[in-house]
């Protein structure tokens, strides 16, 4: 693991990386989404442990990381942004 990287912070990089690249292969036209999909998708995944939005489902949550709530709010967010002209 990256030194002084919390745990929290490191899986909100991985859900994002994962949900920006799988966003880009459904939704992305250009290369030059990537970095927007990336951004908008860090940013949702940022806000669901930020706000703590939880679901009132039992799942488990590794390093107190909402994962479920993390990616769906980083895919309306990919969604959204996807619909502008960029």
């Amino acid at each position: 693991m990256f030194i002084g990287l919390a745990p929290a912070i490191f899986l909100l990089l991985l859900l994002a990386t994962a949900s920006a690249t799988l966003g880009h292969v459904l939704l992305g036209r250009r290369w030059r989404q990537l970095p927007i999909f990336w951004l908008t998708a860090f940013a949702g995944c940022l806000l669901a442990y930020g706000l703590g939005l939880r679901l009132p489902l039992a799942l488990p949550q590794p390093a107190d990381v909402p994962v479920l709530e993390a990616v769906l709010l980083a895919w309306i967010l990919m969604i959204i942004v996807s619909r502008l002209r960029v």
